[in-house]
């Protein structure tokens, strides 16, 4: 399992496979077409991976610098 932890809110959307995805305590059985959507700030990433290739697009929205 792949810790990943930082600023924003992230969408994983489900291109090809199958995989076990953890954020914090919970996990997420997702497959292709699938979609996650997640405060980043939690440990988070694939946790299992149940079938090959697994691919995944990731987008990553940070809050605007006020300043």
């Amino acid at each position: 399992y792949t810790g990943f932890r930082h600023a924003g809110v992230e969408l994983i959307y489900m291109l090809t496979g199958e995989v076990v995805y953890r954020h914090g305590d919970q996990t997420y059985h997702l497959r292709s077409g699938d979609s996650l959507l997640f405060d980043s700030e939690a440990p988070h990433g694939p946790e299992t991976l149940l079938e090959r290739p697994m691919t995944y697009l990731s987008i990553i929205v940070y809050a605007r610098d006020s300043g």
